[in-house]
């Protein structure tokens, strides 16, 4: 589904991916961990084309994301190609990004209307079943102002849901929310992972990767040095870098 090919990334001198070669299958669980600055981030900000690469080619169904390697130069797409492609790719956020002065409803309804072209009973029927399905039919007239973090993450699945993407992405979606929340998204994540939605998460839930990943991708320094199964990342990585980073994060997490 998805295929990325020697994608490189800078900010100013900084040059924060260094030749990403990545693919995903449809249906597939990737977790991308490793420690802050290492580019996991900025890996899913090009994904979907909110930041460009400056080379490389990202490829979603054999469509290019953005722009293409051309034997001339670097091709950017038009912005029709890339707002189609980009249409089919969710994301979630760690910071939620909800707009503030709408309700959960209309949060959720907005994209569908506006961008799919859907009509409003047909979107709001949809956003219905989404708030049932993550527990929040109750809020729909709410503000997110009214809700808590974990409530406003799960509006934001919902939201990046309603217009049924092919592809998932999640970046950190925990991070910003007291430990007592965290369980509530995670759960919404695991449903969606079982119902065979291909996802690409950058987690420091350890646990949750070992679970629900099909594969883990550990980033460092602008590279994927390691991509191995939950086993056998988990329980023996080859990569020194890696080994360094699981001593030091499952030591600060016993239940590992």
């Amino acid at each position: 589904m998805i295929k990325v090919q020697n994608l490189h990334k800078h900010f100013g001198a900084l040059h924060v991916l260094k030749g990403i070669d990545l693919e995903v299958a449809a249906g597939e669980k990737i977790c991308i961990i490793g420690p802050s600055g290492s580019g996991k981030s900025t890996l899913l900000r090009c994904l979907n084309y909110l930041e460009e690469p400056d080379e490389g080619t990202i490829l979603l169904e054999g469509a290019p994301v953005g722009g293409v390697e051309t034997p001339t130069g670097r091709r950017r797409v038009s912005e029709n190609a890339i707002n189609q492609v980009r249409a089919s790719i969710g994301m979630v956020f760690q910071n939620f990004n909800l707009w503030t002065h709408m309700t959960v409803l209309n949060n959720i309804i907005e994209a569908p209307i506006y961008v799919r072209g859907l009509d409003r009973k047909t979107a709001v029927a949809r956003a219905l079943r989404l708030l049932d399905r993550i527990g929040l039919s109750d809020k729909k007239d709410a503000y997110p102002s009214q809700l808590s973090g974990g409530q406003q993450q799960r509006v934001a699945i919902a939201r990046a849901l309603a217009m049924e993407p092919k592809v998932m992405l999640f970046d950190e979606p925990t991070s910003s929310l007291d430990p007592e929340l965290v369980g509530d998204v995670l759960d919404v994540m695991r449903t969606l992972a079982s119902d065979g939605m291909t996802m690409l998460v950058v987690t420091h839930e350890m646990g949750f990767a070992a679970e629900v990943a099909d594969r883990v991708c550990f980033m460092d320094l602008g590279a994927i040095l390691e991509q191995s199964s939950p086993a056998a990342f988990f329980h023996g990585p080859s990569n020194e870098r890696a080994a360094q980073f699981l001593a030091k994060v499952i030591g600060r997490n016993p239940a590992m």
